[in-house]
């Protein structure tokens, strides 16, 4: 396994201001990661920037093992609009496509909804990408990201359901105890074997409320999870979502990094 970052993370080593992505990766490269997972951060030239950032990804060397699609499938169904979100991920996996990436990271969305009245409509959604994702040869990841797939047990849900290797897990350690409150542990030895990325954070308890820190200074037992991966023949990219707001970014990603590569070692 590799560590690397996810841009969504990686956008607070540049300046609120300047937010062009081939910085981000530069920065990246900089502090040693072994690959960043791009997304979200694009400005109006869109294809400009993207070329850019393919070169100097390719200079820094830097890989872009996986991309990440913002997309919200069960409000769009609600609202009987998922045709657009649809395409938005359909767009994501052509990008996703265009820098080799071996995966996609989609979210089931549903803010304020009900599982049991849109499982069935968010499944559907998702199995309309199924065959675009197939032709760009990329795996679309599931993420426990709270909403309509909280859970070891719901992402398991829609995986099951479309029966497809193109539906996979983003593990995402640290929400599974923050958004269902299920041991990550646990949930990790249930979502291993279908597991395609995974993503890395860390939190402390703070006042009764989970503060997001650098990953080695909270509650997440992040080596023995790295080790649940590995004794499931995970062999993907482990990913810092870098969500702090306390300190200085650069010194808590560094410090992340620094971490996840001794449990890497020690699991």
């Amino acid at each position: 396994m590799k560590i690397g970052i996810a841009v969504y993370g990686a956008h607070t080593l540049v300046s609120d201001d300047n937010r062009y992505v081939p910085d981000m990766i530069k920065a990246a490269a900089g502090i040693g990661f072994d690959g960043i997972d791009l997304g979200y951060f694009w400005g109006d030239n869109r294809k400009k920037e993207m070329a850019e950032a393919g070169k100097v990804a390719e200079d820094c060397g830097i890989e872009l093992p996986n991309y990440i699609c913002g997309n919200n499938f069960g409000n769009a169904v609600a609202e009987n609009r998922s045709d657009k979100e649809i395409d938005m991920v359909k767009r994501a996996l052509d990008e996703a496509a265009y820098f080799g990436c071996g995966c996609l990271r989609i979210f089931a969305g549903g803010i304020g909804l009900k599982y049991a009245d849109y499982f069935n409509g968010i499944a559907d959604a998702i199995a309309a990408c199924i065959g675009h994702a197939e032709q760009c040869g990329v795996v679309m990841a599931i993420e426990d990201h709270g909403c309509l797939c909280k859970d070891s047990r719901e992402q398991l849900s829609y995986i099951e359901r479309i029966a497809s290797p193109f539906l996979k897990a983003n593990c995402d350690i640290g929400n599974y105890l923050y958004h269902a409150g299920e041991l990550p542990e646990h949930a990790v030895s249930a979502v291993a074997g279908v597991t395609g990325m995974v993503h890395v954070k860390d939190f402390a308890v703070i006042n009764n409320s989970f503060v997001s820190v650098p990953v080695g200074e909270g509650i997440i037992d992040c080596k023995k999870c790295f080790r649940i991966l590995k004794d499931a023949g995970y062999s993907g990219y482990l990913t810092l979502e870098y969500e702090c707001g306390i300190g200085i970014p650069r010194q808590g990603i560094a410090a992340s990094m620094v971490n996840m590569r001794r449990f890497l070692t020690e699991s």
